[in-house]
């Protein structure tokens, strides 16, 4: 008796679910959510640009002098730090051209003092080789 019940109640829920699908209107059921080939070339394009961009500004930071000289004598010189910059995902790589830009333009203006250089370096030199690890 209580296997009918439940076969007459799961019977019931595929015919109301059935006749709730007949009621909505066609444009509910059919939205497209399609994207173009052009639209995604695009999006794909611009990705890929945003990426060389931070990728060469990262680079051209750990590739300066300053940063060259504050790396000596450490563990991870530059090239393994500029080799694992490559490796990082595009949202970590975005946030590392965003400080190092910052970091340069402070430098530029005098605001950081080759000491504070040398510690700001090491500091992101080892965040990148954490990231890469990780």
């Amino acid at each position: 008796n209580r296997m009918v019940n439940n076969f007459r109640t799961m019977h019931r829920v595929v015919w109301l679910r059935l006749a709730f699908l007949m009621v909505l209107p066609q444009g509910m059921l059919a939205e497209e959510h399609v994207v173009s080939p052009a639209e995604l070339r695009k999006e794909l394009a611009e990705t890929a640009e945003a990426r060389r961009k931070n990728l060469k500004q990262v680079q051209d930071f750990f590739s300066s002098e300053p940063v060259r000289e504050a790396l000596k004598g450490l563990p991870a010189d530059a090239s393994k730090v500029e080799r694992a910059v490559s490796s990082l995902s595009a949202e970590e790589l975005a946030r590392m051209a965003q400080r190092t830009e910052r970091i340069q333009e402070d430098f530029a203006a005098g605001a950081l003092s080759n000491l504070h250089l040398t510690y700001i370096v090491i500091a992101i030199a080892a965040a990148v080789l954490v990231l890469v690890l990780k």
